[in-house]
């Protein structure tokens, strides 16, 4: 089957959400040192927008069990593999601190199952997004084949997030990131929904993006609130919603003239690789500058980190999809004919 060909601008939308979601890691309050409410405008849409780019390649391919094997394929194999190479990294560490003397950390096998009992793994925290996102695609499979008119449809996405949204209120927490899943249904639903009414073709009004862009990022500035869909952390209900899918859409409107650009659209291609891969570099270089190089939490030590951690991703996206290319989402792991 010939592949279809890349879109250029969704692969820099990956880029810049996989660029914001590390430099957020590295550090929780680098962006407010620009600006004092800049981070929360930022996580208002940053995780939002890999929904909804998620959503607009949504298909129901042939029937469940192929659209089950593809997911399986390109979300909870890389899952599991991301969660094996972080316990090998934990092991290494283990082993390092048993042969200089330091502080021992628990490398027991029984981490290795944590991720899927726990909402918060020390291992690799970033691996939640991965099991929220193939429970997004599932629901809404599960919606798109039994619910055929439009209105009942959006109507049931609705009350799903309205349900969503009032067990993360009241720290209800479901297995498998499931409280989360119904949260972020609207945002995928919208790149489902944008992709199916056609606005990823070219059109003569993508020259106003860029003013979209501008009218409205001074209300997402000024309205956003802290929210963190892995902690259960809610802006309120309207906010939620309305910020993000204003941003999304603005960005999305003003990113299509873009021209390819080849370095930031191959972070974008691969994107998986590093959200599966990044804290294996940034947590030690962050403690070797600071131990080490004597370096104060900051502008200059973010900057040093994030730019060393997204330099070693480079041969990291070689060395996965050349000799794991199945385990990366970039070669099938259950090939056609897998069936449930």
């Amino acid at each position: 089957m010939m592949r279809q060909p890349r879109i250029a601008y969704i692969d820099f939308m990956k880029c810049l959400c996989i660029m914001l979601i590390v430099m957020y890691h590295i550090d929780h309050e680098f962006f407010n040192y620009l600006a004092p409410n800049l981070n929360n405008a930022l996580q208002a849409f940053r995780l939002p927008m890999y929904y909804f780019i998620s959503g607009i390649f949504f298909k129901r391919y042939d029937g469940f069990a192929d659209f089950t094997r593809r997911k399986v394929n390109n979300i909870l194999v890389p899952f599991v593999f991301f969660v094996a190479l972080a316990y090998v990294f934990r092991c290494l560490e283990a082993g390092m601190r048993w042969a200089i003397g330091a502080d021992p950390v628990d490398a027991s096998p029984m981490r290795l199952l944590e991720p899927f009992y726990l909402r918060y793994w020390e291992g690799s925290t970033p691996l939640w997004f991965l099991l929220s996102l193939f429970w997004v695609n599932v629901i809404f499979y599960a919606l798109r084949r039994w619910v055929k008119p439009l209105w009942a449809l959006l109507a049931i996405v609705v009350g799903c997030s309205a349900l969503g949204y009032w067990l993360c209120v009241h720290k209800l927490v479901l297995p498998l990131m499931l409280d989360t899943s119904l949260v972020a249904l609207p945002y995928f639903v919208l790149g489902w929904g944008l992709k199916s009414w056609g606005a990823l073709e070219p059109s003569r009004y993508d020259r106003w993006g860029i003013l979209a862009l501008v009218a409205v990022a001074f209300p997402v500035y000024w309205l956003s609130e802290f929210m963190n869909l892995h902690f259960q952390v809610m802006q309120p209900y309207w906010k939620l919603y309305l910020l993000p899918l204003l941003a999304i859409v603005a960005l999305f409107w003003a990113c299509k003239p873009l021209p390819r650009l080849p370095v930031l659209c191959h972070y974008g291609r691969y994107s998986l690789i590093i959200l599966g891969t990044h804290p294996l570099f940034f947590l030690p270089i962050r403690s070797l500058c600071m131990l080490r190089l004597g370096m104060e939490p900051g502008i200059t030590l973010t900057l040093v980190v994030f730019i060393a951690t997204i330099i070693l991703e480079w041969p990291t996206i070689w060395l996965l999809k050349t000799y794991a290319p199945r385990f990366t989402a970039q070669q099938p792991f259950f090939k056609p004919g897998w069936k449930l």
